[in-house]
This record gives structure tokens, sequence and C-alpha cells, in this order.
């Protein structure tokens, strides 16, 4: 399980977690699952703003955990799909 602070932070194991799907050559729900997950980074980013407009800090609890959680899933899937092959 990987941490992280920022939706930057973010988007780099987002983008670790793509390479390591380009060597899975199976399964469109994990590219879907993957284009969700990226959805969600554009989500945390954009509450991020908005936080730190209105109050000066960056803490948006719910998006973050959100996005913890899919990325957590989506590394165990990628996971299982490598041990599959």
């Amino acid at each position: 399980m990987r941490k992280f602070n920022t939706a930057i932070e973010a988007d780099k194991i987002v983008s670790e977690l793509r390479d390591q799907m380009r060597e899975i050559n199976f399964n469109k729900d994990l590219r879907k699952y993957l284009r969700n997950v990226e959805s969600l980074v554009t989500e945390l980013s954009k509450a991020e703003v908005l936080v730190r407009r209105h109050s000066g800090s960056n803490y948006t609890p719910t998006a973050h955990q959100k996005l913890e959680d899919a990325i957590n899933y989506l590394e165990k899937m990628i996971l299982i799909a490598k041990i599959m092959q």
C-alpha cells in the first residue's frame, strides 16, 4: 500500500501502475479501472485547489481516502494478473 499526500504524488504512483500494466496483455477491466483511478486523481487535484483557495490548507479527506483505496485495489489486481500469466 503506497501512501501519498498530494495529487501530484498520486499521479506519479498511477503512472507507475500504468507502466506495470503494459506488461499485462489482457483484461480490459483493469484498463477501465485504471482510467477511473486517473479520474479520481483529477478529482483530488480539483479538491486540493478549492481547499487551498478557501482555507489555506490542503486537507481533503474523502477524495484522498477514496483514491488511496482505489490505488491499493488496483495494485492488488495487477499483482494477481501478473501471477496468472
